[in-house]
């Protein structure tokens, strides 16, 4: 394999894999550069071969600490701004965070150059697409998992988000990852001396017919609208300051709030506040919570919001919502922040260190009841929980999802935008409209095909008014969900494993 104008010396190498990585964040929002997650990943792939597997592996840990050094900076922000730590103090989390999450693409690197001496085209069309997504399958499971930052939703706003209806962001990351192999293959075969046309060609066949496959499946639908006029829906973003919000004495002042910006959309037959709008439990504003329910059933609409939610019996409480009015039903969040909704381990010093306001959640139960919003069925999911593909799948029975977060912990990073291109690619995946309601933005309306319709200003107290369409039916991802994408990669990377172990016994030189 040329080795073209890329650095011999292993420092220049990480020095660029890092630049790489950091390169590659354009690819997210609120950059949306979707072509970036392409340049980046190929930069990768050429950076680490003819490598060591321990240079391999430092060549990933520094694109790893570009992308999620950058990326992820908001750690940063949620911690010292929100979490009452210093600046030192701080910045040593956000940078251990980010050591450990670049351990998963130097492991991606030294595994493919320590247990697969396969001919590069292999390396670049099998090893390097499949160990990509399943490290990143790893990342987003492993110790409740960190499924952010994915190849794959560099192109939740492009045609090639099409394959996220079968195969889901994993399935997309795939993708991006081959496309990046493939080009990387036509480079190398465009500009050697005697450049091997058949293999140029049939790189650039696989490019055509990749591209061709996602245009076909991004006009693709698998549901069909629910039977009636669209819903009308009002999502109230109430901009309550993090500082003041678990406050008792600002929960009259929220009350206020948020009954000032309800109130002129009362017929709106659809009200979702966000997470924790009313930041107490039920018991202890239940003579407002039964007036807003009488209120919004006279008026025949619908208002599901978010408010922690106790069990006296056990002393135990949850991340909750409640639907109001011409509604039933309750959710209590199942996935929860480690140190930020819970501590693990019983790291009990370290939740008394951050001062984390209702830190202490517990987990809700795993048999979730849909919520029943004006006859229909609708699945509920708190902040976090939309992040994660394999539990978000779990919405076949019912007709859209709302979100309810509050992303002011991130503050004015990129986390709330990043937060909101997440939601769209669940939107893909499960056809199903979303309602994200937040408590500062980003506050959105997204169809099933993964638009953004609607969108309300950030930090700004306001109502974002709009309709959507309740669906019916099943995406291939809602019927098959991850294990062909993880045979798929296992399959890939046996026949390569096999080849190279007969390339080691044999002595037989790939070309």
């Amino acid at each position: 394999m040329p080795h073209l104008l890329l650095p011999k010396r292993c420092g220049p190498a990480c020095f660029y894999s890092f630049l790489a990585g950091a390169f590659l964040v354009l690819g997210f929002s609120p950059f949306d550069l979707w072509v970036a997650g392409l340049l980046s990943a190929a930069l990768f792939l050429m950076l680490y071969q003819n490598r060591s597997a321990k240079q391999a592996a430092l060549i990933g840990f520094c694109f790893g600490l570009g992308l999620f050094g950058f990326g992820a900076s908001w750690i940063f922000v949620s911690i010292n701004t929100y979490g009452n730590t210093n600046f030192f103090v701080a910045a040593s989390i956000t940078l251990l965070f980010v050591m450990t999450l670049a351990l998963f693409p130097a492991l991606q690197a030294w595994v493919a150059i320590r247990f697969f001496k396969v001919p590069f085209c292999l390396q670049a069309l099998f090893v390097f697409p499949s160990l990509w997504t399943l490290s990143e399958l790893i990342r987003g499971s492993l110790f409740t998992g960190f499924p952010w930052l994915l190849l794959g939703y560099t192109q939740t706003f492009t045609f090639l988000s099409g394959y996220a209806k079968c195969f889901s962001v994993f399935g997309v990351s795939w993708i991006i990852a081959f496309l990046s192999g493939l080009i990387v293959l036509i480079i190398y075969a465009s500009t050697a001396k005697k450049p091997p046309r058949i293999r140029l060609i049939f790189s650039l066949l696989l490019l055509i017919a990749v591209v061709l496959g996602g245009m076909t499946l991004s006009h693709q639908t698998f549901v069909k609208p629910v039977a009636g006029p669209p819903l009308k829906v009002a999502l109230v973003q109430g901009d309550i300051p993090q500082i003041t919000k678990w406050s008792p004495e600002a929960l009259g002042e929220i009350t206020l709030i948020y009954s000032k910006l309800t109130g002129p959309i009362l017929n709106t037959p659809l009200i979702v506040w966000p997470e924790n709008a009313i930041p107490d439990f039920p018991e202890n504003v239940m003579g407002f919570i039964n007036a807003l329910d009488n209120t919004t059933a006279r008026f025949k609409s619908a208002i599901v919001l978010g408010l922690p939610i106790d069990n006296p019996a056990t002393g135990q409480y949850y991340n909750g919502a409640l639907a109001l009015g011409d509604a039933n039903g309750m959710y209590l969040k199942q996935h929860l922040v480690p140190f930020g909704e819970y501590v693990p381990l019983g790291l009990q010093s370290v939740y008394n260190f951050m001062h984390i306001p209702m830190s202490n959640f517990t987990a809700g139960p795993s048999n979730v009841i849909p919520m029943q919003i004006h006859g229909l069925p609708v699945s509920v999911f708190i902040c976090y929980e939309s992040a994660y593909p394999m539990e978000i799948r779990h919405v076949a029975h019912s007709d859209y999802i709302i979100t309810l977060s509050d992303d002011t912990w991130f503050g004015r990073s990129l986390g709330p935008d990043q937060h909101d291109e997440i939601a769209a690619m669940r939107a893909i995946e499960t056809g199903r409209p979303i309602l994200r309601a937040t408590n500062s933005g980003v506050t959105s309306i997204i169809n099933s095909q993964g638009k953004i319709i609607a969108i309300a200003p950030v930090f700004t107290p306001t109502v974002l008014r709009g309709e959507i369409t309740p669906v019916t039916g099943t995406t291939p991802w809602l019927n098959w969900g991850i294990l062909p994408v993880v045979i798929f990669c296992l399959i890939l990377l046996l026949f390569s494993l096999g080849l190279s172990l007969y390339h080691r016994f044999t002595g037989h030189k790939h070309v």
